[in-house]
């Protein structure tokens, strides 16, 4: 039985997505960190302060998941919460060391995602990242 093209792409995305995040959890290892872990000090990098809502809602993940997460980056000593606008919500942001590890860490992911991502040209990235963007749109 032959494979629909987009059952075709859905395959060899997953074979691509598994292997991916192993090598990613290796290498973060290597640095006292996990991938949720990574993904939610990343984010936070990016954002420079998040509230735990919504550090939940761009990792499509539920508030519990987020909360154990910031308890083991706060008792590592990677991120501090203070006051937001409102009582009920605190505000994440990174410490000087969390910041330090961030940096260290997305060198190390740099390196590996540009091993990954081979001969591949700008162009040719940029077209794949504007596919996937509409793709995830739709879900």
């Amino acid at each position: 039985m032959g494979l629909k093209p987009h059952q075709v792409f859905f395959r060899r995305y997953t074979d691509l997505y598994r292997p991916f995040i192993q090598k990613t959890a290796h290498v973060l290892a290597k640095e006292g960190l996990t991938v949720p872990q990574w993904s939610a000090l990343r984010l936070i990098a990016e954002h420079e302060e998040m509230t735990p809502a919504e550090l939940a809602a761009r990792q499509y993940v539920e508030k519990p998941t987020v909360s154990r997460t910031v308890q083991q980056l706060m008792e590592i000593g990677l991120i501090e919460t203070m006051p937001g606008e409102d009582r009920r919500a605190k505000k994440i942001l990174l410490t000087g060391y969390g910041h330090q590890v961030y940096v260290k860490a997305s060198s190390a992911i740099e390196k590996l995602e540009r091993e990954v991502i081979g001969d591949l040209s700008e162009q040719e990235l940029k077209a794949m990242s504007g596919r996937f963007m509409e793709m995830r749109r739709r879900l």
